[in-house]
C-alpha cells in the first residue's frame, strides 16, 4: 500500500492579487512561505515522507522545499502536476476575465467540471492528465509515503477520483485551501480518501477565496 499526500501550494502572488495563475510562474508571498513551513512542521511530526514530487512552477516547488529540507530529500520536479492551463486567461485578474469572457467565466464558476478557460485546458483534461499519473507513481513507490506539492485543480480532480467521482463531477469537490493537506492510500489499484483539506497546521494563516472566485 502507498500513502499519498497532496498539498496545494501556499498563497502565491497571483492569489494575493486575484489573478488567474494557470501555468504562469508566480512565486509564493511571504505568507505563502510561512504556510509552507507550517506544512513541513506538521508533516515532520505526523508522517514519514519517502519521496517528494512537485509541480515545476515556483509556487508549488517552494511549498515542497521546507518539507524536503526537514526530511533530507530532494524535490523531483514534474510538470504533469502543473495547474490547469489558462490560455487567454493566463495572468489576468478575475475581474477582467469576468468582464471580457462572461460566458466562459460563468461556466467556470457555476459548472466547474465542464469549464475550459478560453484557448486553455479543460477541467476534464486535467483529470485525465493527473489521475493516471498519480496512480502510476503510487505503483512505482509501493509501500512508501509520497508527497506531491501541486495546485488547486489537481487536488480537486484527484479528490473526486478518490471519492468515486468521474471527470464530469469534479465540481462537487470544493476548492482546497492554500497549503492544505490531503491524504490518500493506494492499494492494488484502489484509491481511498483518508483526510481532505486539512488546515489545522495553519492556525490563523488560512486564506479564503474572494467571492468572485469562490462559486
Amino acid at each position: 500500500m502507498t500513502r499519498l499526500i497532496l498539498v496545494r501550494h501556499g498563497q502565491s502572488i497571483a492569489n494575493e492579487k486575484n489573478l488567474f495563475a494557470g501555468h504562469s510562474d508566480f512565486d509564493l508571498t511571504e505568507l505563502g512561505h510561512r504556510q509552507a513551513r507550517a506544512v513541513a512542521n506538521y508533516l515532520f511530526q505526523t508522517e514519514k515522507i519517502d519521496v517528494i514530487y512537485a509541480s515545476d512552477l515556483l509556487r508549488a516547488y517552494h511549498t515542497a522545499t521546507p518539507t524536503a529540507e526537514a526530511f533530507g530529500l530532494p524535490v523531483i520536479k514534474d510538470e504533469s502536476f502543473r495547474e490547469i492551463f489558462g490560455g487567454a486567461w493566463e495572468s489576468m485578474s478575475f475581474t477582467d476575465i469576468a468582464e471580457q469572457y462572461p460566458d466562459a467565466f460563468g461556466v467556470w464558476r457555476k459548472d466547474y467540471a465542464h469549464c475550459r478557460p478560453v484557448d486553455g485546458e479543460s477541467t476534464q483534461e486535467v483529470y485525465e492528465r493527473v489521475v493516471p499519473h498519480v496512480c502510476e507513481l503510487a505503483k512505482k513507490h509501493d509501500g512508501q509515503c509520497v508527497l506531491i506539492a501541486t495546485h488547486a485543480t489537481i487536488v480537486r480532480a484527484f479528490e473526486a477520483y478518490a471519492r468515486g467521482l468521474g471527470a464530469d463531477e469534479v465540481g462537487k469537490i470544493p476548492f482546497a485551501h492554500n497549503s492544505s493537506i490531503n491524504i490518500y492510500t493506494y492499494d492494488q489499484g484502489t484509491v481511498t480518501a483518508v483526510r481532505s483539506n486539512i488546515t489545522e497546521h495553519l492556525g490563523d494563516m488560512v486564506t479564503v477565496l474572494p467571492t468572485i472566485i469562490n462559486a
